[in-house]
């Protein structure tokens, strides 16, 4: 035995220097020298900005909480089997949430490739590994036409095929054995032809799995799982949007057996169609502490720190003439609060584009938000901002519609 052991580390040592190997527990028990103070960002050119506009996904989403970002950290220095850490985690949000089974995948349009794959194939071998190719196999996706959007293409990635209904008549009639999924879409932008208590009834009744993309219902927190409830198969969220997890991060909850066949669709799994779509252990834990954090926190104290932060730039502007200032909650699922900024344009010369515009080219810049169904009227988000960011943006609206003031 002794024998086999040093021929082990004699091969090992034609091709890392023996010190290398007689030291690797002390050198990994040294701090590693981190380089403070280094400007990343303007080294490569890239200019940062305060986001005042919310949790956009081409903005990078939300600002992770602090106990989110302490998490992260943690997971980066410890190593652990991903598949133990996968289940662990699944566990606890499952309990968190109320669902029979959970998982975090890398984004809500990941958790919808998933599930689409799970309730093709439900978990046989043969029928994964020829993934895309459906061939034979139920690949067919109720949707209603009211519900077709953008991200409706992740439906198809492994293979689905949607069939478009505009009622339950329809959903009967085209309702078949290839049918392997129905789908809903919350909230819909043009509305339901079949609400979500019908749509999910009428699956269990045909005996379709039924999957909801609940993407952007957050904030706040508790939406997870008042959507749980709601009865749907499977159900997903953006991590990185309404909970402030990772940026990458999303959830997949519902059915045991239906989250376990996604599960083995996705990363480190060789025969799945999302291989690609890896979560690192620190999203894996940021994701599970921002939910428990987000459920610890109630509306009433989300909405008390984001006024905190408007009056602090309402205080900057408030007595600008022309200036019309109110704090308004956007109606809908997910219950956000903005602050609405409207100014009589013969008094500051500026058109909201403008506006938009002369923010951006400023230092530091700042993004907001102009509603475009609504004339042109500009959003401000508390979402995003760090602390004292909203003194900063006060101040640098107030340059701004200063700066553009028609004279008397």
């Amino acid at each position: 035995m002794p024998c086999k052991r040093r021929t082990v580390i004699k091969s090992l040592a034609g091709l890392f220097p023996l010190s290398a190997l007689t030291n690797a527990t002390s050198v990994a028990a040294m701090p590693s020298k981190v380089t403070e103070g280094r400007d990343y960002f303007k080294e490569l050119g890239v200019k940062p900005f305060i986001n005042a506009a919310g949790a956009y996904s081409v903005l990078g989403g939300a600002r992770m909480r602090p106990e989110v970002v302490a998490a992260m950290r943690y997971a980066a220095t410890r190593k652990v089997k991903m598949a133990e850490l996968h289940t662990a985690i699944g566990e606890r949000i499952a309990a968190l949430t109320g669902s029979e089974a959970a998982m975090v995948t890398s984004g809500a349009t990941a958790a919808i490739v998933l599930g689409a794959a799970a309730c093709m194939t439900l978990g046989d071998e043969e029928k994964m590994r020829r993934l895309p190719d459906t061939s034979g196999m139920k690949n067919e996706i109720i949707i209603q036409k009211q519900h077709r959007y953008t991200y409706d293409r992740a439906l198809t990635v492994a293979g689905g095929t949607l069939v478009e209904v505009a009622s339950e008549a329809d959903v009967r009639r085209l309702a078949n054995e290839r049918t392997a999924m129905m789908f809903f879409l919350k909230p819909a932008h043009q509305g339901d032809d079949i609400p979500a208590e019908r749509y999910t009834a009428l699956a269990r009744e045909l005996e379709i799995p039924s999957f909801c993309d609940a993407a952007t219902t957050t904030p706040p927190a508790s939406n997870v799982v008042d959507g749980v409830s709601e009865g749907f198969d499977l159900i997903c969220y953006s991590g990185g949007k309404g909970l402030r997890g990772p940026y990458s991060a999303g959830l997949l909850l519902g059915r045991h057996d239906l989250v376990q066949f996604a599960r083995r669709h996705s990363a480190p799994n060789d025969i799945s169609i999302g291989r690609g779509m890896k979560v690192s252990s620190e999203e894996y834990l940021g994701m599970l502490v921002a939910l428990e954090t987000g459920l610890g926190i109630s509306e009433e104290e989300d909405f008390a720190y984001k006024r905190e932060r408007f009056n602090n730039i309402i205080a900057e502007i408030d007595a600008l003439p022309g200036i019309a200032i109110r704090v308004v909650v956007s109606e809908g699922v997910a219950n956000e609060l903005y602050l609405d900024i409207d100014w009589d344009t013969k008094v500051i010369g500026l058109t909201p584009k403008e506006f938009v515009a002369a923010l951006r080219e400023h230092s530091p810049a700042v993004e907001v938000r102009m509603m475009l169904f609504s004339g042109g009227r500009i959003h401000l988000s508390a979402t995003v901002m760090a602390d004292g960011q909203d003194v900063i943006v006060g101040k640098i609206i107030r340059k701004v519609l200063l700066a553009n003031s028609v004279a008397t």
